[in-house]
């Protein structure tokens, strides 16, 4: 895993109520003109074929994550949002298994295994494939 540090966020003022949804999403400190859901980057990865970042709400009671994979020309070509009510999804740590495919961890006890297929091996497949891993 290429772990990076080019991807930012804009920053949003003020209080959160008030704060919009989305924020234009930067690299190098160059704006994409494109909005991302969520307020920080908590870890960010580049592979051959895309970026892989994973954003937050900064709101740890009911944190939520958003996956986001970006192709090589900066479009999001795949998003998944992790966001229940009344639970909290904070990403503690990331494993690669093998290629596209990771485990994730939240909360230091909540894996989910996440396949990424871009670019895409199979037509009707989804580019993001999220899955709960029991213990």
């Amino acid at each position: 895993m290429n772990g990076i540090n080019q991807f930012s966020l804009e920053e949003h003022k003020g209080e959160y109520e008030n704060r919009p949804l989305t924020s234009m999403l930067y690299y190098r400190g160059q704006a994409l003109g494109i909005k991302v859901p969520g307020y920080m980057i908590d870890k960010q990865y580049e592979y051959p074929d895309y970026f892989l970042l994973f954003l937050s709400w900064d709101c740890p009671f009911e944190e939520g994550c958003e996956i986001i994979v970006l192709d090589k020309n900066y479009q999001v070509v795949a998003n998944h949002s992790l966001s229940p009510p009344y639970n909290s999804y904070h990403l503690t740590d990331v494993i690669a298994r093998e290629q596209d495919h990771y485990t994730l961890t939240f909360n230091g006890t909540e894996r989910f295994a996440l396949t990424v297929n871009y670019p895409k091996k199979k037509r009707f497949r989804k580019v993001l494939k999220l899955s709960k891993i029991d213990h």
